[in-house]
């Protein structure tokens, strides 16, 4: 199977899309498209094909946020600005088709997401990424570098988050490692 990414577009086959969640099912069918037109956050989904089948295999929506002072560690608060609320991203949904669990479409995901967040930081400031997490995944998001955001902990989800500017030094040192290999 091929798979590619873009942004959603009002064509796309996600009637038959199936995380096992059904707001996440009824987000993706119901308002990625209607809250994209709406400039309320954008939907990039991962398609796979088969043939001349393709479907959404997976997706994500990012948003502009910003993330209180205080609910982040006293150590990342050194040397930034003062502000109240720092500029962020949110990662507001994240899922996979249930038929493709365990095929890694979530962890190419987490990836195409940091690198669009790591592009559209140079446009517009942001820089951490956080999510509400169902308390089910947040070990997954853990194994991206994602932090709980004290104080944040409700029984439905955990706001969880990561700096973009570790996310951007783990690229840069992946690259230059694979450069240092021998060809």
């Amino acid at each position: 199977m091929d798979i590619h990414f873009r942004k959603l577009e009002v064509s796309d086959r996600t009637d038959d899309f199936d995380c096992g969640n059904a707001s996440l099912n009824e987000y993706l069918r119901r308002y990625a498209a209607k809250n994209q037109r709406r400039m309320f956050g954008v939907t990039y989904v991962a398609v796979g094909c088969q043939e001349e089948d393709c479907r959404v295999v997976g997706y994500f929506t990012l948003a502009n946020t910003s993330i209180p002072r205080q609910g982040l560690p006293e150590e990342l608060l050194k040397g930034l600005p003062k502000y109240q609320g720092l500029p962020a991203f949110l990662l507001g949904r994240l899922a996979v088709d249930s038929r493709y669990h365990g095929k890694g479409i979530g962890e190419l995901l987490i990836s195409r997401c940091f690198e669009y967040c790591l592009v559209l930081s140079k446009c517009s400031g942001a820089r951490y990424l956080i999510a509400d997490v169902k308390p089910a995944a947040v070990t997954w998001y853990e194994r991206y570098n994602f932090r709980i955001i004290s104080g944040s902990q409700n029984p439905d989800s955990t706001k969880m988050f990561v700096d973009l500017q570790v996310v951007r030094s783990a690229i840069d040192h992946k690259v230059a490692s694979a450069a240092a290999l021998p060809h």
